[in-house]
C-alpha cells in the first residue's frame, strides 16, 4: 500500500478551483482533487465550489451520500490531512 501524501489545511485552502487552480476538498481527513468531477457532480458544481479548499465532511454527511458515492470518491483521493 502506498503512503498518502500529507497536506496541511493551509495547503488545501490554496486549491479552491479559482483562477485555474485545482479544486480540492477534505472529507474525513482525506484530501480529494475533484477538479475533473466538478461538472459531473449530480448536485451541480456549485456544491463542490462551496467547499473548495475546505473540510467538506459535514456537508457530505448532511446530504447522506450513498455507498456508491463513497466508493466513487476513492478515485479522487490524493492525500491525507495533517495538523501542523
Amino acid at each position: 500500500m502506498t503512503e498518502l501524501k500529507q497536506y496541511a489545511l493551509k495547503e488545501v485552502a490554496t486549491q479552491d478551483g479559482r483562477n485555474g487552480r485545482n479544486l480540492w476538498i477534505v472529507i474525513y481527513d482525506k484530501v480529494y482533487d475533484v477538479t475533473t468531477y466538478k461538472n459531473k457532480h449530480p448536485g451541480g458544481p456549485e456544491l463542490l465550489e462551496e467547499y473548495a479548499g475546505q473540510d467538506a465532511t459535514r456537508g457530505f454527511d448532511e446530504f447522506g451520500h450513498s455507498s456508491d458515492a463513497r466508493h466513487a470518491l476513492k478515485k479522487f483521493l490524493i492525500g491525507e490531512l495533517v495538523e501542523v
